[in-house]
């Protein structure tokens, strides 16, 4: 790319550094503002000392129960007064948030210069998940402060997700409640100017907020204290790392009480719980279990996975730091260079020691030195844990006197029996034909899960014979060796599925589990069926972000099977997955054809350039990934196989030459400066079937062949000039994601080109798009996402997507209708959120197919469908609504007597869920009793608003819904009696939130399949029936959190025995440092 020349006359360059100034000046500003709160904060840990009481009063809010967040743009929103609060802890709170990347809003009476912003503030409440109100002395002045957190309360009333913090700064918090002192002064002057109902608005949501628990800053010394309290809760509200994937677990609660027991969580010392056995016992399921019971006791929590492996990397201690240190400051990535260990062990000791946290460092061998990596024990604060799992019990025996062991045992016969024959039967117990077979094949397999696992899976619908085969081979290999007994599996695969396994091991775990695939289908491993028998016989897994997952213990024994291709000379084995081995061969000219596949990998170091000499004799390479190196000279006569170049890079001013024959996938991540030239060279590759770019500078797309090979074509935040769409007949993913190009910012996405086998598109962050006009014509289009489109005002096109199984509309604020959609007969699921313009949603009769509907925050929706329409959905089998606060009613119209002579029946739908709307019962409790819901087992009902009489109604219809499994009810202000719902046998788990009325439960003794009861904030109830509750066999927990008003609890707790209790005062409480 040539050089930019700028021409500019004297007074347009003073101009420009006269506009300049400001904007200095306000970074500057923000500069020594940044050192005042950091300052400030330093006295964290001293204030923080003082704070229990306020901690622990505002952490009673029951934090764990709370519904699911909803989506937004902002996550927090504060509400405060700036001139009180702008200088103090307002700045200290929004920096500390800002630091974990919580999007944040902040404004104040400075920005609010006229009516014209008010849409905007609004729209930032309405997309925010929690508020932080920060009431002060002159609060109550600013008509702006008042009118927001009348709309906060509104919001929070009618979407129980969303959360109200309330911080009071050197103010009375019964001024604030009862609108006293400094309050009573402000609304005496408001009532000159404004009208009655105003003010009972802004009086009853001061009311309201005011009487919640919060945080009283006293004095300027608490503010960073404080802060950090609130930013904890904040965090602990939008975090879901903690909850980790587990299998299913059999056999596994003994394991988790032994290692509670262990940790001692009740004792204040710090302790640290060594796991260990061989490989495959079951260690890191154990760790993971433990690890998603204990966490929330916790004011910090880190899992480290693979700490054995990371420690064979460059500088592999100072990355597990790193991770370490991200986790418990709650950071993406830290950022901060560590020079050395030592230094790693300084930041752990300042600023990770403070906190109380959990670490599990999972599998780690004799390079892991405790002191080396983590510093002094004694240097962490009293009450943190840790839990270390490995293999060899000698690195677990020398970290410390009081590390406290744990040794995982074999399953027991009826356990691992249960084991085997989930996998091997899909069942928990054999048929009575196979009964002694697998009894003597768990009894070979010595206990081992992972054994058990394999083998299961290796004979599933197998013959008799080939279980005797199996058997004879079992008895033949020692007890001991564990890795020949899961090699049983991997030498009965076919060529092709051995070669695409050892893949998997060296180098494709955690990616992405269809972009391999393209690679695999050229080479002819038959990709589909390969990975189908090695997932049947659990070698691999597909987890839930569609990634492959392995074993470690697979793992390793696929990266065996590569190195003893050739011990001694690494250049000569198939796959090089280790940095300085590949750099060695590479720089060393020592390649050779046996190699097919290289990872180079940078662990943050600059490798410098590669010249295309280095690449000799390396004829059947197919997959090269590179990092932070620069790829010189022209490379079109080298590595003639390579199907795969995944090349990252940081800045790189142009792509060199190689060879494209056999090329199937092209990525590049980084800033290219001319990618247009490259692509130019590319496009004749034709067997291309994967173009990724990303952050490349794209001047313009050239012209690829029309009848090309190319089937995903990801565009994401890419920049430059104009991108064509080109007319690939064979496209089928196309991912434009805030792109800088200028076909998507001049206002309107034109026509499409014949894409005619595209199946999926995705376009979002495109803030001046108005218009979508071109989809006619994409008949194989199976998924439509649209997201972040707040300008676009027009999509037309819907009729002709006849494949269409999934649509998506999101944060489309000025999208005001959507075109007929009445031939979408394909559509399974349907999700619109935050599409606040929208006003009604048209001919979902038409959509037979439909199994989803997902609509939340859609503030100007009025109407959904008809009795008829609701009829014809008979596929429907999960309906949400929420957030919705002018859809009074489900249906267009009302429900009438003459409804009954229909078919009223919704066969398909399993889950219903009507939260925060203003939805009028009596529509609801007419439709619950005029339909039939045979397959639903789970029913949501929150936050919406109860007509007089329809209680009863309401319970009287949930009586007829025999299969439900759940039952939720949120935010009933008018029930008194729970009525008895023996009818419903079925239900597991029912909960019953903010009922303050709630007086009576009757007939929960009849409810015999009953595991989990919810009783939370029913602060009027004085009783629940210990003696009816004694009868439930398998009843595990009792939630009675917020019933403040129980008089039974020495009966109750006759139950703890066999029962999980959370009593009224036992909320989750976060410290703060």
């Amino acid at each position: 790319m040539g050089c930019f020349y700028v021409e500019m006359d004297y007074m347009k360059w003073a101009v420009t550094v006269i506009g300049l100034l400001p904007p200095l000046l306000i970074i500057l500003y923000k500069l020594w503002l940044g050192r005042r709160i950091s300052n400030r904060a330093n006295n964290v840990d001293n204030a923080s000392r003082t704070l229990d009481s306020i901690a622990s009063a505002s952490g009673s809010a029951d934090s764990d129960t709370l519904l699911p967040l909803p989506f937004g743009e902002y996550e927090v929103f504060l509400n405060f007064r700036g001139p009180d609060t702008r200088y103090q802890i307002t700045d200290i709170l929004f920096r500390f948030l800002v630091n974990l990347k919580i999007r944040t809003f902040k404004d104040d009476d400075e920005l609010r210069k006229g009516e014209g912003i008010w849409p905007n503030l609004v729209e930032a409440i309405e997309q925010s998940k929690i508020y932080v109100t920060i009431f002060s002395e002159n609060y109550a002045y600013s008509k702006w402060c008042l009118k927001e957190l009348a709309v906060i309360v509104e919001r929070q009333e009618r979407n129980q997700g969303c959360i109200i913090l309330p911080i009071f700064y050197m103010v009375d918090p019964r001024d604030v409640r009862h609108q006293s002192g400094p309050y009573l002064r402000a609304f005496r002057q408001h009532e000159n100017f404004f009208d009655e109902e105003t003010i009972r608005i802004w009086k009853a949501a001061l009311n309201k907020v005011g009487a919640l628990k919060g945080w009283h800053v006293k004095s300027n010394d608490e503010q960073g204290a404080i802060a950090d309290l609130v930013t904890g809760l904040v965090w602990s509200h939008l975090s879901k790392n903690n909850v980790l994937e587990t299998d299913k677990l059999i056999g596994m609660d003994d394991h988790i009480e032994v290692v509670k027991e262990r940790l001692a969580l009740d004792s204040s010392c710090m302790t640290i719980v060594g796991i260990h056995g061989i490989g495959g016992i079951g260690k890191t399921t154990i760790a993971k279990a433990v690890y998603n019971k204990v966490s929330p006791q916790f004011d910090r929590c880190s899992f480290v996975e693979d700490v054995r492996e990371m420690l064979q990397q460059r500088d592999g201690i100072i990355i597990l730091q790193k991770h370490i240190i991200s986790d418990i400051l709650r950071v993406k990535n830290f950022a901060e260079s560590i020079a050395n260990n030592s230094a790693g062990i300084r930041i752990i000791k300042d600023r990770v020691s403070r906190f109380k946290f959990l670490i599990v460092l999972d599998d780690v061998d004799e390079k892991f030195r405790f002191d080396k990596i983590l510093g002094n024990i004694k240097n962490f604060v009293s009450g943190s844990r840790f839990i270390i799992t490995s293999r060899n019990v000698k690195v677990l025996s020398t970290l410390t006197d009081d590390c406290k062991l744990y040794k995982v045992l074999e399953m027991n016969h009826s356990h691992a029996l249960q084991l085997f024959c989930n996998h091997s039967f899909k069942q928990d117990s054999p048929p009575s034909s196979y009964e002694t077979l697998s009894n003597d094949i768990v009894s070979v397999a010595a206990g081992l899960p992972l054994t058990l696992k394999v083998v299961g899976s290796l004979l599933f619908q197998e013959e008799k014979v080939i279980w005797e085969d199996k058997l004879r081979q079992l008895k033949e290999i020692p007890e001991e060796e564990v890795v020949e007994r899961l090699k049983i599996s991997y030498d009965t695969l076919n060529e092709e599925a051995k070669q695409i396994f050892l893949d998997i091991a060296c180098f494709f775990i955690g990616e992405d589990k269809d972009l391999p695939s393209y690679m695999w289908s050229d080479c002819d491993f038959f990709p589909i069926s390969n990975i189908n028998i090695l997932r049947q016989r659990s070698m691999i897994e597909i987890a839930s972000h569609d990634s492959h997952k392995m074993h470690d213990q697979l793992r390793d024994m696929g990266r065996e099977i590569v190195r003893q291709e050739n011990i001694r000379h690494p250049w000569k084995r198939s796959r090089i997955w280790s940095k300085g081995k590949a750099l060695d061969m590479l720089c060393n000219r020592k390649g050779s054809n046996l190699v097919e596949s290289i990872r180079i990998r940078h662990n943050g170091a600059k490798l410098g350039k590669i010249q295309k000499e280095c690449f000799m004799n390396l004829s059947e390479l197919r997959y090269l990934e590179i990092e932070a190196s620069m790829l010189i000279d022209d490379f079109s006569n080298y590595v003639p196989s390579l199907r795969w170049l995944r090349w990252s890079i940081g800045f790189s001013e142009c792509i060199p030459k190689f060879s494209v024959e056999n090329l199937v996938i092209f990525e590049v991540l980084g800033f290219v400066r001319d990618m247009s030239e490259a692509l130019r060279h590319i496009k004749i590759a034709s067997k291309l079937k994967v173009l990724k770019l990303s952050r490349c500078w794209l001047d313009e797309f050239p012209e690829f062949p029309r009848s090309g090979s190319l089937e995903i074509l990801d565009l994401r935040e890419i920049i430059g000039g104009t991108v064509a769409m080109m007319p690939f007949e064979n496209l089928k993913v196309l991912h434009l994601q805030d792109c800088g190009v200028r076909e998507l910012t001049c206002g309107t996405f034109g026509m499409m080109p014949n894409l005619e086998n595209l199946t999926y598109l995705s376009i979002g962050g495109c803030p001046f798009l108005k218009e979508i006009l071109g989809l006619v014509g994409l008949k194989s289009l199976e998924t439509l996402r649209i997201c972040d489109m707040n300008a676009l005002r027009n999509v037309d096109g819907f009729e002709s997507l006849y494949s269409l199984k999934s649509l998506t509309l999101r944060c489309c604020d000025a999208l005001e209708r959507l075109p007929s959609m009445g031939s979408l007969s394909k559509l399974l699921n349907l999700y619109i959120s935050n599409c606040h313009g929208l006003t009604e949603i048209q001919d979902l009769g038409g959509l037979e197919s439909l199994q989803m509907l997902d609509i939340h925050d859609a503030k100007s929706l009025s109407g959904l469908f008809g009795f008829e329409t609701l009829l014809s959905l008979n596929k429907l089998e999960i309906l949400k609504i929420g957030g919705c606060p002018r859809l009074t009613s489900l249906l267009f119209h009302d429900l009438d007597d003459g409804c009954q002579s229909q078919a009223a029946v919704l066969d398909s739908l399993q889950e219903l869920n009507v939260c925060g709307t203003t939805l009028m019962l009596q529509s609801f409790c007419r439709m619950i009793q005029l339909l039939m819901f045979p397959s639903l087992t789970e029913l949501t009902l929150g936050g919406v608003k109860i007509g007089n009489g329809y209680t009863e109604l309401l319970l009287d219809g949930l009586e007829s819904m025999e299969g439900l499994v759940r039952l939720h009810l949120y935010d009933l202000a008018s029930i008194r009696i729970l009525p008895s719902l023996s009818k419903l046998g079925n239900l597991e788990r029912l909960t019953v939130k903010n009922a303050p009325n709630l007086q009576e439960i009757e007939g929960l003794g009849g409810l015999k399949s009953l595991k989990e009861l919810h009783l939370i904030r029913c602060t009027s109830l004085e009783s629940v029936p210990a003696d009816e509750l004694y009868g439930l066999e398998r009843l595990e927990s009792l939630d009675i959190r917020g019933c403040t008003n129980l008089k039974n609890r020495s009966s109750l707790r006759k139950l703890e025995p066999t029962v999980k209790i959370q009593w009224p005062n036992s909320g989750h409480t976060v410290r703060g440092v």
